[in-house]
């Protein structure tokens, strides 16, 4: 009985193992294939996306009169996956989905009009089906824009 109660931990362990390897290496590989080579590298945005976990966000700190550039890829063929950019008062400032034409843009341009905390939302669009799928965003620096 106690061989196995061990065999069946080792097992799970090398799963939970080569599940985890299989994750970080589907980011790692869009980490390199979603960053558009224009700009100075500043951060990559991983998550997994799933039912349980529809929607990750983070914090960035962005200047005023600068150029940065959002990217996102996912794991997944359909475009069910957006990326928004919010301001501190939670108000949209940009989204790799435009709900007005229905389209979905790889890359986005945000020209900072004020220096201060923004919030970088990665979710599922609302109306798509929730299939699991990994996606990464990356943020980039443009440029410095000159009044």
């Amino acid at each position: 009985m106690k061989k196995i109660n061990i065999y069946f931990i080792l097992i799970l362990a090398l799963t939970t193992i080569f599940c985890e390897k299989a994750n970080s290496q589907c980011r790692e590989q869009m980490v390199y294939s979603c960053s558009t080579g224009h700009g100075i590298y500043l951060q990559d945005l991983n998550t997994k996306l799933q039912k349980s976990n529809n929607e990750t966000k983070w914090i960035v700190v962005l200047n005023k009169d600068y150029r940065y550039r959002f990217s996102l890829c996912t794991s997944s063929e359909d475009n069910n996956v957006a990326l928004t950019l919010y301001d501190s008062q939670s108000n949209i400032c940009i989204s790799t989905y435009n709900k007005t034409n229905n389209k979905d843009y790889r890359s986005i341009d945000f020209i900072c009009r004020e220096s201060g905390t923004y919030y970088v939302s990665i979710n599922f669009k609302k109306g798509y089906k929730l299939k699991k799928t990994c996606a990464v965003g990356i943020m980039e620096f443009i440029d410095k824009i000159d009044d």
